[in-house]
Formats: C-alpha cells, sequence, structure tokens
C-alpha cells in the first residue's frame, strides 16, 4: 500500500515539475526583448478630424472604448519601445 502511494506522490511531482516548466517557459523574453510593434504616424488634419468625430460619439460607445484602448496600447508601445 505504502508503495503505490510513494509512486502516485512521486508522479504527482514530476507533474508538478512538468507544469512549471511550462508554465516558465513562456517568460523567457523580457519586453524589450520582443519586436515592437509598428505604430502608424497621422497628420494633425486627420487627427483633428478624428477628433471631431469621436467627440460625437455617444458616452461609453464600443467605438470609444476600444479607441480607448488602443491609446493606452500605443503609450505603452512608445514607452517600451523608446519611440
Amino acid at each position: 500500500m505504502r508503495a503505490i502511494f510513494l509512486q502516485q506522490q512521486a508522479a504527482a511531482i514530476r507533474l508538478a515539475s512538468l507544469v512549471a516548466a511550462l508554465v516558465l517557459a513562456g517568460c523567457g523574453a523580457t519586453i524589450s526583448e520582443r519586436p515592437c510593434p509598428r505604430v502608424s504616424e497621422f497628420s494633425p488634419a486627420l487627427q483633428r478630424q478624428a477628433a471631431e468625430e469621436i467627440a460625437r460619439l455617444p458616452s461609453g460607445s464600443a467605438l470609444e472604448q476600444i479607441l480607448n484602448v488602443t491609446a493606452a496600447d500605443r503609450a505603452f508601445n512608445r514607452a517600451v519601445c523608446k519611440r
């Protein structure tokens, strides 16, 4: 009976070690080692037009939420990629 318990315990430890190795494998690259995404630049005129159109959106609209997240992503990318 004790032998079966020890075998199960050893198998559980091996499984836990494998899971930990797989999870930690994704942590190998730091943010600075990843390629920086392209950040598009827009003319001031197009930016003004977009701002006017965004101002007319209903508050809390899906498009407004998506644009807010996109703006945060752009700011993060600029900070990480030093652009």
